[in-house]
């Protein structure tokens, strides 16, 4: 089954995505999408045919991918930093508030994006709510990341 992944954002257009349902909970959805084209987060490049395993539960202030290679060998985990977060039935939406978090294969965690939220503050796109709420779930992901990462696979 397919479904919709809709990524908004505060500083470009949204994106789309028509991803693989992979598994369904009562307020959580897990999804496959593979890449048609190469991509990278960061410094990390991703070849045409790496796959990206995603988590989005109901009102949760992030998304969780799993990312690996066309090979299914495990590159990292991605972060991102959300809010309005809605699972329906035929898709995903929530809003981009910039902020990412990478963890590699070694648990190493780099912040990335931090440039931009700053950038789309000073622009006034982006109010003390939301930079509040980005900081509170970046301390909460670099806090217990190994444990959400467990809880992802153990559903997944």
């Amino acid at each position: 089954m397919k479904i919709l992944e809709i990524k908004r954002h505060l500083n470009k257009p949204d994106q789309s995505y028509l991803c693989d349902l992979l598994k369904r909970g009562s307020d959580y959805i897990i999804i496959k999408y593979v890449n048609e084209q190469p991509g990278s987060v960061g410094s990390v490049t991703f070849d045409t045919g790496s796959t990206t395993y995603a988590y989005y539960r109901n009102g949760m202030g992030y998304v969780v991918w799993k990312m690996a290679d066309p090979h299914n060998v495990l590159k990292g985990y991605l972060f991102h930093i959300c809010c309005d977060l809605k699972v329906r039935e035929d898709r995903v939406v929530y809003l981009d508030l910039l902020l990412d978090v990478w963890i590699d294969t070694r648990g190493q965690i780099t912040i990335l994006d931090r440039d931009e939220v700053q950038q789309c503050a000073e622009a006034a796109m982006i109010g003390e709510n939301e930079l509040m709420w980005i900081a509170q779930h970046e301390k909460q992901i670099v806090e217990n990341w190994q444990q959400i990462v467990a809880d992802f696979n153990r559903l997944l």
